[in-house]
């Protein structure tokens, strides 16, 4: 079986997702006042951060989960009838040449994985319809019908991407080299170089550098 590997943020979607939540977050009708309860509680982090106390990594991970945070009194319906509205707008942005190179690979018996640190029921809204055969998001737990809000938040993210990939596929015979992979980050890097033909989207300084060296594919706008 052939697998292909498929980075959201920076990859079929361009921008920063997490800078679209926000921005929905802040300007929403209903949900603004969750802004103002997410500002208050990320403000430390960010400041340390600025003043280097903080590495982004661990920001970033913070960042995502006082966003959560900021949904503890409304329902699941609620929660995800506002990633669905994100969602929304979020899909005539997608990467038309990529979404079509996904559907190719589709057809052409491809195993295909969409994983990414956004949030799952925002990754499903915005593919919805598409036949992904497994989408992997960093998860958002409930009690009932509320934000289990008690529970470890875990974002997925650089290793951790393989460490689900490898789980995923264990008990199944991979064809990794010719196996594809999709990126715009080195913090994919592991993943890009677990298949025998990575693809670097519109790639950092850094990936950039890498893919040219090792003569990978770039995928430019």
């Amino acid at each position: 079986m052939k697998v292909a590997l498929f980075d959201f943020d920076g990859t079929l979607y361009p921008y920063e997702t997490f800078n679209v939540l926000i921005d929905h977050l802040k300007h929403h009708p209903r949900y603004k006042t969750n802004y103002g309860r997410f500002v208050r509680k990320f403000a430390p982090i960010y400041f340390a951060y600025k003043m280097k106390i903080v590495k982004k990594s661990k920001m970033q991970n913070k960042a995502m989960e006082y966003y959560l945070l900021s949904f503890k009194n409304n329902t699941r319906s609620e929660i995800e009838s506002f990633f669905k509205e994100v969602a929304s707008d979020m899909i005539d942005d997608l990467r038309a040449p990529l979404v079509g190179k996904m559907r190719q690979l589709k057809q052409d018996n491809y195993y295909i994985m969409l994983i990414s640190g956004a949030f799952i029921p925002l990754l499903e809204a915005v593919f919805e319809g598409f036949d992904i055969d497994c989408i992997v998001g960093s998860e958002i737990k409930y009690k009932g019908d509320k934000l289990d809000y008690r529970s470890r938040f875990e974002r997925v993210y650089a290793d951790r991407k393989i460490d689900i990939i490898r789980q995923h596929f264990a008990d199944k015979q991979i064809d990794w080299k010719n196996s594809e992979a999709y990126s715009d980050s080195h913090t994919d890097l592991k993943m890009l170089e677990l298949v025998g033909r990575p693809v670097a989207v519109k790639p950092d300084d850094r990936l950039k550098a890498i893919a040219a060296r090792n003569q990978w594919q770039i995928h430019t706008d």
